[in-house]
């Protein structure tokens, strides 16, 4: 695997401050800082395509959801640790984990698909 790349040389360019806002909004609605930015834009790179709202809000509830699917998981592993009985209960676990790992794939592919297509 390659090392990321390490950036230590400087080049100082001068904005209007009107000028340097909208830059850093156009860098922060791409989700790029504006070094990155800037750099895709002097050397033609391909800049990812704004995510829609949709998609972050998506986002946002399917960790909700993650997180809750989570502590289900944690609760019934205290329970059975705890001696209580639960039927069923690695059925229960097995099929909770199985649907939190399908939240976090829909959640990245949100996240990350519509910027491969951009």
């Amino acid at each position: 695997m390659s090392r990321p790349k390490t950036y230590t040389a400087r080049y100082e360019l001068r904005l209007t401050p009107a000028e340097k806002i909208a830059w850093n909004n156009k860098a922060a609605s791409v989700g790029m800082d504006l070094s990155n930015f800037i750099r895709r834009c002097v050397e033609r790179r391909q800049i990812p395509r704004p995510q829609p709202q949709i998609n972050l809000d998506t986002a946002k509830e399917l960790g909700k959801i993650g997180v809750n699917l989570n502590q289900q998981i944690r609760a019934m592993n205290t329970a059975l640790a705890s001696g209580q009985f639960i039927p069923n209960v690695e059925e229960a676990i097995t099929v909770v984990e199985e649907v939190s790992s399908l939240v976090k794939q829909v959640q990245l592919e949100l996240l990350l698909n519509d910027r491969q297509n951009g």
